[in-house]
Formats: C-alpha cells, structure tokens, sequence
C-alpha cells in the first residue's frame, strides 16, 4: 500500500467533492463531464456572485492549468533529475 501523502488526501478529498456536483452534471446531461466542467460547477456553486465575464475568465484558467497539469503528468523524472539535498546540522558542541 503506498504512504498517504497531503498531495493525495487533498487530491481525494477534491474528487470528494465534486462527485455530486459531477453526478448532477451526469444526469443532465446524460454523459459524463469533463474535469474542467465539473470544476467549473463547483466554483460556480461556492461563488454565486460572480458575473458570466468573471466565470468565462475562470474557466479559461481551468482549462489552462489542466492543460499544464497534462504536460508535467507526461514529463518523467529519472532518479537522477532529482534535487540534490544536502543535511547539514548546527549542532553546537
């Protein structure tokens, strides 16, 4: 079993949240939504008061960010590209 990470719990606890938005969205719709649509659901419910400009904006940055999100997810890490970490304590003696 992999260690749970802060990365992962809120990665689950998004997914978490959105799964009845998504399902509303689904029955709707009669197909499943996009991550971007469903993203854009939850925002529009926590934030009401945003005009359509305001929204149309926040989904272009959605899709861009999922967009890069794709882009790093395609790009591997050899162990070797990892940073180098140096430890080195003050211990006063």
């Amino acid at each position: 079993m992999a260690r749970s990470t802060r990365r992962r719990f809120l990665q689950t606890a998004a997914v978490a949240a959105a799964l009845p938005v998504a399902d509303a969205l689904a029955v709707q719709a009669g197909d499943p939504p996009s991550a971007d649509q469903s993203l854009l659901a939850i925002v529009r419910q926590r934030f009401k008061f945003l005009t359509e400009d305001q929204l149309k904006a926040v989904q272009r940055g959605l899709q861009s960010g999922l967009a890069v999100g794709g882009i790093l997810n395609r790009t591997r890490l050899g162990p070797l590209d990892e940073p180098a970490t140096v430890f080195v304590s003050d211990v006063a003696e």
